[in-house]
């Protein structure tokens, strides 16, 4: 529940992606290097669809972040430390669903 003293608390600042420095919610600039192509999941900066049309919007999150941490896919650094995501994994044991713009566990 939430108390007084966390309505006074400031919201987050929006991240803006490390390459290409747009807002969330906005396309990817042409050449980012952070950007995944809409339709194969991998890097757009070395994709072979040409145009917009694979173009994918920044959430604020380093791409599969999210899905890392909903499948525990994580790395321990240690006491003291925060985990990270464990992208390898996440590419490893999973697919890009092109409809939901994710990766998602492969079925069993």
């Amino acid at each position: 529940m939430a108390t007084e003293a966390d309505a006074n608390q400031p919201e987050p600042a929006s991240t803006n992606c490390p390459d290409c420095a747009v807002s969330p919610g906005k396309l990817h600039d042409d050449r980012c290097d952070v950007a995944r192509c809409a339709i194969t999941g991998y890097q757009r900066l070395g994709c072979t669809h040409y145009g917009t049309a694979c173009n994918t919007r920044w959430t604020g999150e380093w791409p599969g972040s999210a899905e890392c941490i909903e499948y525990g896919f994580l790395i321990d650094l240690g006491p003291g430390d925060e985990s990270m995501p464990d992208l390898n994994r996440l590419y490893i044991e999973c697919d890009w669903d092109v409809d939901r713009q994710r990766m998602v566990r492969r079925s069993s």
